[in-house]
């Protein structure tokens, strides 16, 4: 399928009017914390009461979202997308793994080191459009390689919010801002950008407001460097976005937007400058 029927197929699926939200994450360079923020989000969501959420890892090799949210995976997903047309609500719920009463985890990791199946964009959407007709949102975990074809791009244009990451480094920003511009807004759809900082911002020659210049906008929301809260979840099950700290404040925040609850409240110097 060329890339003329990918964007009418993307369309076409958006158009629908699902149910549930879309809602995928990914960053233009590996290594940005994406997984970490989609556990959290994931779970940020699932503490609303009577919704459902469906969080799913795109990453079949290297991926680790059994980690973050701490759950026996399984690679019922490649099945999923292999098989699109096979899916219905049954196959939803055995497939899908429970985190907690209204959160579900989809995986498809392989045992091996190479890239054994990669989906077609249709398939793409397909079950991403089937999970929308299940839960409230699916939340995609989208690896920084997938840009490179059109599924990856395919997915960021058909989503209804997009979470895009970026690090306070010359190749982030640099990679960002070709991202953004690659991607074409609608009406219905919202990017919000995440500042993430993965390393001390002492130790950083970039500052906050060196990425807001050279982006031409000011991220949404800052996550500060906290690397012992988000080892946490690994390795005591203990996520980030659950305890009280200005890390957990600046991830609440980003769950609330993308809930479509605007938050006037910003921290550190992006505040200062709305209120300049």
């Amino acid at each position: 399928m060329d890339m003329q029927n990918r964007i009418q197929t993307s369309s076409a699926f958006h158009s629908q009017q699902l149910p549930g939200k879309r809602v995928v994450v990914a960053s233009a360079k590996g290594g940005a914390g994406t997984t970490s923020l989609v556990a959290n989000i994931a779970w940020g969501l699932s503490q609303k009461p009577d919704t459902h959420i469906a969080c799913a890892d795109l990453d079949f090799i290297t991926g680790d979202l059994d980690l973050q949210l701490s759950f026996k995976p399984n690679n019922a997903l490649l099945e999923m997308l292999q098989y699109p047309d096979r899916l219905e609500p049954v196959v939803y719920e055995r497939s899908g793994v429970k985190v907690t009463s209204n959160l579900s985890a989809f995986t498809g990791y392989q045992a091996q080191l190479e890239q054994g199946f990669w989906p077609e964009f249709y398939e793409f959407e397909q079950f991403s459009a089937f999970c929308q007709q299940q839960a409230s949102y699916l939340v995609w975990d989208l690896p920084a390689f997938s840009l490179r074809d059109q599924v990856g791009f395919g997915a960021l244009r058909s989503s209804d919010i997009r979470v895009v990451i970026v690090e306070p480094t010359l190749a982030s920003i640099r990679r960002t801002n070709l991202l953004l511009a690659e991607l074409d807004s609608t009406a219905q759809q919202r990017t919000l950008l995440v500042l993430n900082h993965t390393k001390p911002e002492s130790a950083s020659l970039i500052t906050s407001e060196d990425v807001a210049k050279a982006i031409g906008r000011r991220p949404d929301v800052e996550i500060p460097y906290a690397p012992e809260l988000m080892v946490a979840s690994t390795t005591l099950g203990k996520l980030a976005i659950a305890q009280k700290s200005r890390t957990a404040k600046a991830l609440n925040q980003l769950v609330s937007m993308i809930q479509g609850e605007h938050t006037e409240k910003h921290s550190g110097l992006f505040g200062w400058l709305k209120g300049a």
